[in-house]
């Protein structure tokens, strides 16, 4: 059944993206979303950008193979400076994801065996992420971003003492992850 809404949801922002003439493609690993994320993206409003895309967890000792679907909102601020001749570095971009994890685990709905409103979705998270962007011409870009997940900004504000005690960097070390992308221009 997973598989067919998959196929449905691909099917369907492709179309979305198609008639939108996307602007962009991104290639991302790590950050919350997964080993390889492939995504399609269209910017408006000059600096605001939308993204949609599919994501793959391999299986690990710790948890099992995993597909993600993400949806991504990324403002990129104006503000850049260059680098070399042909070099820019936008370093203020921050984005919001709804991000949406398959496998036996998770899950969307509450499962039978536990009363009404017992667990919130676990399939379902919200990732706040910034983005420091290197232009390495009109059309390519490489990036770094760091993810936080809704809750691990939630168990940070709840247990602060517990972060700052047992990791690094004010303790941020223990909630954030990070990856490298690469988008391209149409």
């Amino acid at each position: 059944m997973y598989i067919h809404r998959l196929f449905i949801f691909t099917l369907l922002t492709s179309m979305v993206v198609h008639q939108a003439q996307a602007a962009y493609w991104d290639a991302q690993s790590g950050s919350l979303m997964g080993l390889v994320h492939l995504s399609v993206g269209e910017a408006f409003f000059s600096n605001h950008h939308l993204s949609a895309g599919l994501g793959y967890v391999p299986k690990l000792d710790n948890h099992p193979e995993m597909s993600l679907l993400s949806l991504r909102y990324r403002y990129q601020h104006p503000y850049r400076f260059q680098l070399k001749k042909q070099f820019f570095l936008s370093p203020l971009n921050l984005g919001l994801s709804v991000l949406v994890g398959s496998h036996k685990e998770l899950f969307v709905q509450l499962p039978q065996q536990y009363p009404d409103d017992y667990y919130a979705p676990t399939a379902v998270r919200m990732v706040l992420n910034y983005q420091s962007i290197l232009h390495l011409s009109q059309k390519t870009q490489l990036y770094f971003d760091i993810s936080i997940l809704d809750v691990g900004l939630i168990s940070y504000v709840r247990e602060p003492n517990f972060f700052r005690d047992n990791y690094r960097y004010l303790g941020l070390a223990g909630i954030t992850s990070w990856g490298l992308g690469l988008r391209r221009r149409f």
